[in-house]
């Protein structure tokens, strides 16, 4: 039987990513086509996405905020799960 991965939690509030130092990359990673934020969260990739076992993000989670932003679900993401 295959078990299915946590859905993925943001460790940052929205308004911590918004009017902190965290800004500067989501105003960066909002640029960016929807594709490319994807790709960049690969594994195997030096910024790739990485959660722990109960699904919540450690890297990614600017990139992820953009990326439920526009829609997209981002419990499809592969992801390296830490522990």
């Amino acid at each position: 039987m295959i078990e299915k991965a946590p859905c993925l939690r943001r460790i940052h509030r929205d308004i911590d990513l918004e009017i902190g130092i965290a800004r500067f990359s989501l105003e960066f990673w909002r640029k960016k086509r929807t594709k490319d934020i994807i790709e960049s969260l690969l594994v195997g990739n030096t910024e790739s996405l990485k959660v722990k076992s109960d699904g919540r993000i450690l890297n990614g989670n600017v990139r992820c905020k953009v990326l439920e932003e526009r829609g997209f679900d981002i419990n499809q993401l592969e992801r390296e799960t830490l522990d």
